[in-house]
């Protein structure tokens, strides 16, 4: 509504001394206006806020007011009904107005004891002595949607200077006790009163979204405090309160979906980002702790996700955990997680809550159907400000002592000490390279034989993979595989391996002049695939040969997780004819309450037994034992001397390999070998 047509009205009403024709014109004037502005449903009227009364009203408003006549209500007396909050914050109004403002507010009103709500649309009006009266065009509440009105209520309250309760008007008193007494007790947090008032004591005022007590009940509100009066004895605390609770946890829940891991409810990576944002400028010292759990790509592959998003929400319970509740827990991709945490704030040393990490992830997880699944963790340890002063760096850091605790053999925490990072520049560089080496040629394999100490003749041939890139030159072999699963290409490198093994297999039938076969070592992600054993199958028949030409060699973790699944594929192995060998035996789950049920043929036992086996040979002669009762067939790797292969034999062990009875040679040494030497024998 604009003022200019009231202002017309009110023209025609307070002209005087006219002549009889601007008379006729006046009433013509008034008639034409006060019929207008009667017939609108909207209440419009003007109040003199500095004398406390409605000077003009239209029709609506005076059915508002019940009132008879214009002239009843402006003679009612409205300062005797106002509080001091709701006088002052009128008083403010006419500064905002003088600047051509206008205000939208939902008020009550009490008109004659009966009390009314409206949403009322505010503005100045200059009276002709100069002075800014209160315009206000009212609509119904009821005709206004409800949780709209409900926000918009303004709650008035004053105080004095030290906090104690003056006045406010119906919407406040509706809301308090009659021992309402203090501000203080309007705040549900006790620290948002302590630093809200420090603000207002130095600023004089404050305006911000805090947690208001109302009727027992605690609920979000735009809080606007200002400091009013001139003189100190008159000043006083003005306090304007909004119910904005339904958009504040409205705004708050999308906030949290914004910054929350939606498996784990943990902080993802733009919360954690804002943490340490704050960490750091906090200026205090805090430590970030790097967390990959080992192994988890075994059970994702081999239980499905659904197993491992379970693992993963276990993991963030445990460090969402009570003892860890003072540091802010992330997920921060796949299977990887931070928790970080202000130093002052640690019970313990950093290495004591390092080890009670790991005690408490080492801690068996269970399936649905209540089978226990172990998984350890590896931790790098980065701290603020020493090892990075941003958010990118200091993870870079953590990242990298965590990559080295997991070169180190896992299951164990590294601090970052200077240059760990560049282990991680390597890492990528492999993977720039790695995408490119299968179609490049850089690939080739290296066969280690395994005798028969018994007839002294090579049985079988472990096929390596060897990776020279001519960037980079020899890669180990762990290193490569480990960035080939990282990365995605595990599998297309391991069918080139089945591939050329089981095409050089030819070759080393004749140069052996018997069925010497090919073992061959598989990822567990490969294994996992529907096509892993049409694969294997395809290119035997396509080279001459039948299952039993293949040996395949798998982690002790991978042959029990292929258990739990319905279409496993060590079962269809082993009815093909293929062979089945459970490598590394002894550093893996060792679960043998599952052991005898996995369809292998063959155990090797791993070379960290055999290096002590001189000095120890019980563990050694205990493992066999166990692998002869299952019916399995054990292979020793890691025969280094003529000493540790004569006890091997002693003890049954027939099947032996390691660097002191053949290094693993390309298939051109071999046939070198034939041409100028004759085959190698065994070396001892």
């Amino acid at each position: 509504m604009q003022q200019n047509w009231l202002a017309a009205r009110l023209n025609c009403q307070t002209s005087t001394n006219l002549s009889p024709v601007d008379s006729v014109k006046k009433r013509s004037c008034q008639k034409s206006m006060d019929s207008y502005l009667n017939s609108l449903v909207t209440s419009v009227w003007i109040y003199d806020i500095d004398n406390y009364r409605i000077v003009w009203a239209n029709n609506a408003a005076l059915h508002l007011w019940e009132s008879n006549s214009l002239e009843e209500l402006s003679s009612r007396d409205f300062k005797p009904g106002s509080s001091d909050a709701v006088q002052q914050t009128l008083r403010d109004y006419q500064q905002v107005f003088k600047s051509g403002q206008t205000l939208s507010r939902f008020w009550q009103y009490s008109p004659k004891g009966i009390l009314k709500e409206a949403y009322c649309q505010l503005s100045g009006y200059t009276l002709e002595d100069g002075r800014m009266a209160l315009m206000v065009e009212a609509i119904d509440a009821d005709h206004v949607k409800k949780d709209y009105a409900a926000g918009s209520i303004v709650s008035l309250s004053t105080y004095t200077l030290d906090g104690k309760f003056v006045s406010g008007n119906p919407p406040f008193l509706n809301t308090q006790d009659e021992g309402f007494v203090h501000i203080k007790s309007l705040f549900a947090n006790q620290d948002d009163y302590v630093e809200i008032m420090k603000v207002v004591d130095e600023e004089r005022s404050y305006e911000g979204d805090v947690q208001i007590t109302i009727n027992d009940r605690i609920l979000w509100h735009r809080l606007i405090i200002s400091i009013r009066g001139n003189a100190k004895s008159d000043q006083k605390m003005l306090v304007q309160q909004f119910n904005i609770d339904d958009r504040k946890r409205e705004e708050l829940a999308l906030e949290k979906e914004v910054v929350t891991d939606s498996l784990t409810g943990l902080l993802n990576r733009r919360g954690l980002k804002r943490v340490l944002k704050r960490a750091e400028q906090s200026q205090k010292d805090f430590v970030v702790f790097y967390i990959d759990l080992d192994g988890f790509k075994l059970i994702n592959d081999s239980l499905g996700h659904g197993v491992g998003d379970r693992v993963l929400q276990s993991m963030a319970e445990r460090l969402a955990a009570a003892e860890l509740s003072k540091g802010h827990a992330c997920r921060f991709g796949g299977d990887e997680f931070i928790w970080v945490i202000d130093e002052a704030l640690l019970d313990s040393s950093i290495e004591q809550a390092a080890n009670q990490l790991i005690e408490m992830m080492n801690r068996p997880f269970y399936d649905a159907e209540g089978r226990p699944i172990t998984v350890s963790v590896s931790i790098g340890i980065a701290h603020y400000p020493k090892d990075g002063a941003d958010f990118e760096n200091l993870i870079l850091k953590a990242d990298a002592a965590m990559y080295l605790a997991k070169k180190q053999g896992k299951h164990r925490w590294v601090n970052y000490l200077d240059g760990m990072e560049d282990t991680l520049q390597r890492q990528s560089k492999l993977a720039q390279h790695l995408f490119q080496a299968l179609n490049q040629d850089e690939f080739s394999l290296h066969y280690q034989p395994i005798f028969n100490v018994e007839s002294r003749q090579v049985c079988s041939l472990e096929a390596l993979l060897r990776w020279k890139s001519p960037v980079l030159g020899w890669v180990p072999t762990d290193e490569c595989i480990r960035v080939a699963e990282e990365i995605g290409v595990i599998i297309e490198i391991e069918k080139w391996v089945i591939s050329t093994a089981i095409r050089d297999l030819k070759e080393f039938r004749c140069l052996f002049d018997s069925d010497v076969t090919i073992a061959i070592n598989v990822s567990t992600k490969y294994f996992a695939n529907p096509d892993f054993v049409g694969f294997v199958s395809q290119a035997l028949n396509e080279n001459g040969f039948d299952s039993s030409a293949i040996n395949i060699e798998l982690t002790e973790g991978a042959l029990l997780f292929d258990l739990n699944r319905n279409d496993n594929a060590a079962s269809k192995i082993v009815e093909q004819g293929m062979s089945i060998s459970i490598d590394d035996f002894g550093t893996g789950y060792s679960s043998l309450a599952y052991l005898y049920r996995i369809p292998a043929t063959h155990v090797k036992i791993d070379r960290s037994f055999t290096e002590r086996v001189e000095d120890d040979a019980t563990m050694v002669s205990s493992i066999q034992h166990l692998i002869e009762s299952l019916k399995f067939e054990a292979v020793v790797e890691g025969v280094e001397s003529l000493s540790q292969s004569k006890l091997l034999a002693q003890m049954g062990i027939k099947l032996q390999q390691g660097f002191g009875l053949g290094l693993p040679k390309p298939l051109a040494f071999y046939l070198d070998q034939a041409n100028r030497e004759g085959l190698p024998g065994l070396n001892l």
